[in-house]
């Protein structure tokens, strides 16, 4: 831990030291200027790789939070915010690029093998050359439950008190209070709510 606090001071990092973090399994590689790491008092990380490479990037972690797996931003002013008393456990990836973000709400369950995305990370173009895929933003809303292998693409948003069913993907929108599940998900369910 003391090796950590030392190598994070070198870094724009802010942090509260209340954070449990297991560094013997620690990857940090922030390449660029301007880029902030904020983790707030009460997170807990284990298991995380941190990859940002661009410039004015932003990751967020609020309080209370138990993190694992990836968070990648390539490109400038990428953002991913994580609210408060959310958990991502096991090999969870977020990845942001194209100057956009990937915001989770509070109170939020997200499963192993979950996969967060902005970009399809290669462009296809048209007949005249025109990207026909653009990067863009994620919402997800407060307390959502994303079960194990689920895969959130770009431009989707997912209201709150959301379940979202096993290795389902998420491309559109998802509106509040509902059980969505399948390729492409599907609301098979209204006017629900869960308890953590």
């Amino acid at each position: 831990m003391k090796q950590f606090k030392n190598f994070l001071s070198l870094l724009p990092i802010k942090q509260h030291w209340s954070v449990k973090f297991d560094s013997s399994r620690k990857v940090i590689h922030i390449q660029g200027t301007n880029n902030s790491v904020i983790i707030k008092k009460g997170v807990r990380i284990d298991n995380l790789q941190i990859l940002i490479h661009g410039n004015d990037n932003l990751l967020c972690i609020d309080e209370k939070c138990h993190i694992s797996g990836l968070v990648e931003m390539c490109g400038n002013a990428n953002k991913i915010i994580i609210g408060r008393e959310t958990y991502l456990l096991g090999n969870i990836s977020l990845i942001a690029h194209g100057g956009k973000s990937i915001k989770i709400g509070k109170n939020c369950l997200i499963a192993d093998l979950t996969d967060i995305r902005t970009t399809d990370s290669h462009a296809i173009l048209n007949e005249v050359g025109e990207r026909i895929n653009p990067d863009e933003s994620v919402e997800i809303g407060d307390r959502v439950w994303l079960a194990r292998e689920v895969i959130v693409l770009r431009g989707a948003v997912i209201g709150s008190d959301v379940v979202i069913g096993t290795r389902s993907i998420v491309g559109k929108k998802i509106l509040s209070n509902v059980v969505a599940l399948g390729i492409p998900a599907r609301v098979v369910r209204t006017g629900i709510t869960w308890i953590r």
